[in-house]
């Protein structure tokens, strides 16, 4: 096979901190801690394993940034499932100008990365309009400038940088308004935080392997609306005025090396070739992640992943075109791959690990109850989870068996299909109640997740609960179906999924962020689950940016073109869609009251006429593993109103909230929360 270079992850998460010199690695996988590293990003190791943070503070109890850390891999015939490029070995590589085939030593890495914010230049957010497509009419943030050049300047636009381990580029290079021979562009003094950078990179080197660490900013937010003094917030989304530095981009790299051999004959003289990456990379940056051993319900991942998998032939013996073969391959080509796309479905034989891919499912609900006050809402245990209930782990583990006791076997198998039946399934984004069970009339169930949706505010294209992905869906209807297997029982270590350290990367890096719902959501919105934004499984497609000169919304007179994403994405094209700032919308995401009353429109009426009299709500929560809520043993996580009070309240105090952590050492007490600036417990 022909050598391919790669960047892993292939969408990276960084997240904002307001320490100024302490700062940690991001996890690359689920469930985890960050890793600890030293103040030049070499991770403290011990017995052979990073270590995890002991610390999510600095000494002065500021929050510690997390970094992105990226890696290039080499697929090859030596290694077909990807390796980490080494410092010093030989590689045959292409040179694009010219075809020549080069055999090199491998002598350095030089990143190149750009970071923008675009949120205070983009449409504002209205819940799902403009995931289709923004009408003309649609509203722009800072809708009052109408300049082009002034509306350009609402784009935070450092520019691009690059750095490598050894000279001439320097290991570090910050996202500030120097360090760049193009234009750049910064907000005008703000309160109560201005905002001077976007982040930095950091180049180290961990035994052969040359690595790159991207870090962004301190979580500064502010205006340059009412008189600097008196700063307003008036919406958890849309703030004219406001900016924050949150940002996204691009991450290619180039390979730098000696050329020793040209088309198979020795190099007459020595020289030094540049060879680009094949696959970059994207990175995102986020807030802090306060909850860090918590899982979503749906996590960033798992969208992610069913958008490869279903449009991109990620896992084809999973979703793909009869007949089924395990030894299948995406097809290649913008042609071949349209043609798969209609022809393509799911395999009904298809058989998921119970404990690799259903088990991690099915406890999130209770493992998350702990960041909500949910027990005081439903009480004991409302998962039911003990023996012979209907999440006993003994019960729904075990698939059909030759010699099974036909009672047990139809027992467990209406139990696994009650289960998927409470699942919230497509076009029941709007449906509170599971249908009537003939076991217990009048005894209504919620459709689960019991979670807000992508548009939980209005009755204009409602969204009001969150569903799961179509792949999560299936492998349980898999199991519903008695359609699995338990590897504990038959003694199997199943393999990943996605085989590969590079596709482990490229999953456990987006493991911790959030896949819904969307309104606007944590760390991205529902563009990423718009399969046009990417170029192959988990790539985003870039375009060329200009510097100075990013895209605007087309309604603007004289600016850019808005960015088409058939043409790949510019810095700050995801990040754009969320709020602004972002301490609104995380603030005022704990719960909400649903209005339902619409479902009842359709009702006759016959004490009244027009709508029914009475409005229907439901309290539900929207993110509890990414905004705590409510922590048992400690009570309220956040002291801020969920108003626009508490909004504003948030932008200076994002850092003093603690960190929650488990402990599971003391079942009497499962949970903590430390480092809170205030108390530990």
């Amino acid at each position: 096979m022909a050598t391919k270079l790669r960047i892993h992850p292939a969408i990276g998460m960084a997240r904002l901190g307001n320490s100024p010199t302490s700062f940690c690695i991001a996890p690359d996988r689920a469930g985890v801690f960050p890793i600890d590293c030293d103040q030049d990003g070499n991770p403290i190791v011990k017995a052979g394993k990073e270590v995890p943070v002991g610390k999510f503070k600095d000494d002065q109890g500021r929050i510690r940034r997390q970094a992105a850390r990226f890696r290039v891999f080499v697929y090859d015939d030596r290694s077909p499932l990807g390796r980490e490029l080494a410092i010093g070995e030989q590689l045959d590589l292409i040179r694009q100008s010219n075809g020549q085939r080069l055999t090199m030593r491998i002598d350095d890495i030089q990143w190149n990365v750009y970071l923008a914010n675009k949120k205070a230049s983009w449409y504002a957010f209205q819940e799902t309009a403009g995931e289709h497509g923004y009408a003309a009419s649609h509203p722009l943030r800072n809708g009052d400038i109408t300049a082009a050049n002034e509306r350009q300047a609402l784009i935070i636009d450092p520019g691009p940088r690059s750095v490598q381990f050894t000279p001439p580029k320097a290991r570090r290079a910050d996202f500030t308004s120097a360090g760049t021979t193009g234009p750049t562009c910064f907000p005008p003094p703000l309160a109560p935080n201005p905002i001077s950078t976007l982040g930095s990179l950091l180049c180290t080197q961990q035994d052969n392997h040359n690595r790159l660490l991207v870090l962004g900013g301190f979580g500064n937010s502010g205006t340059f609306k009412s008189g600097l003094g008196n700063p307003r917030i008036e919406s958890f989304a849309n703030n004219d005025g406001w900016f924050d530095d949150v940002a996204d981009g691009p991450v290619s790299a180039t390979i730098v090396g000696a050329v020793l051999a040209i088309d198979g004959n020795k190099a007459p003289n020595p020289s030094t070739a540049r060879i680009p990456v094949d696959d970059p990379a994207w990175v995102i940056v986020g807030y802090p992640r306060y909850a860090p051993e918590w899982i979503d319900i749906i996590t960033m991942d798992e969208l992610v992943f069913d958008v490869a998998v279903r449009n991109f032939a990620y896992v084809p013996y999973m979703y793909g075109v009869p007949p089924f073969d395990r030894a299948a391959h995406a097809p290649e080509g913008a042609d071949a791959l349209a043609r798969w796309r209609r022809q393509a479905q799911w395999n009904p034989d298809y058989r998921p690990y119970f404990y690799r891919d259903i088990w991690p499912i099915l406890q999130r609900p209770l493992d998350d109850q702990s960041l909500t006050d949910r027990d005081q809402m439903f009480g004991g245990n409302p998962h039911d989870t003990g023996r012979g209930g209907n999440l006993d782990e003994s019960e729904v583990s075990i698939p059909p068996f030759e010699g099974e006791d036909p009672k047990a076997r139809e027992a467990r198998r209406q139990k696994r299909q009650f289960i998927y039946g409470v699942l919230r399934k497509p076009g029941q984004e709007n449906e509170l109640l599971f249908a009537p069970e003939a076991r217990k009339p009048g005894y209504r169930l919620y459709r689960m997740p019991l979670l807000c949706g992508d548009n939980p505010l209005s009755n204009v294209a409602p969204s009001k609960f969150l569903r799961l992905t179509d792949t999560m869906l299936f492998v349980l209807h898999q199991w519903a179906e008695g359609l699995f297997i338990n590897e504990k029982r038959e003694g199997i270590d199943p393999p990943p999924l996605t085989p590969g350290e590079g596709a482990a990367l490229d999953r456990g890096a987006l493991a911790s962020a959030l896949g819904g719902a969307f309104c606007p959501g944590g760390e991205a919105s529902w563009i990423m689950r718009n399969p046009a934004i990417y170029s192959a499984p988990y790539r985003i497609h870039a375009t060329p940016p200009q510097q100075g000169a990013l895209s605007q919304p087309p309604k603007v007179s004289g600016a850019a073109a808005a960015a088409n994403l058939a043409a790949g994405l510019e810095p700050g094209d995801i990040t754009k869609y969320d709020a602004v700032p972002w301490q609104a919308d995380f603030n005022e995401c704990s719960n909400q009251h649903i209005d339902i009353t619409y479902a009842s429109w359709n009702s006759i009426q016959p004490a009244t006429t027009g709508d029914p009299e009475k409005s229907i709500v439901q309290l539900t929560y929207w993110w509890p593993v990414h905004r705590p809520y409510f922590v048992a043993g400690y009570g309220p996580w956040s002291p801020t109103p969920q108003n626009n009070a508490g909004d504003l309240q948030m932008v200076t105090e994002w850092s003093l909230l603690g960190f929650v952590t488990k402990t599971p050492q003391d079942p009497d007490q499962p949970i903590t929360v430390v480092e809170d600036g205030t108390r530990t417990s």
